[in-house]
């Protein structure tokens, strides 16, 4: 047997707000683990100003080669 729901959630629409608010929040926390969960690579300065310049270029790590040609 089911336990009674509570009172708020006997109408449809604050049944569908609630859902919709869970589901905000997970994608909310599925974002701020992708971008902060420290294995996130940090471009230097160069990287993203020439990501910036080219976006429809294919990304390269410029991290793991040793032959950059802004390395001075």
């Amino acid at each position: 047997m089911k336990p009674p729901m509570p009172t708020f959630l006997h109408h449809p629409l604050a049944k569908e707000i609630s859902l919709a608010i869970a589901i905000k929040l997970v994608v909310i926390a599925v974002i701020f683990y992708a971008f902060f969960d420290g294995h996130a690579l940090h471009p230097d300065a160069d990287a993203v100003a020439e990501r910036l310049a080219n976006p429809n270029q294919p990304v390269h790590s410029s991290q793991s080669s040793s032959g950059s040609p802004h390395a001075d």
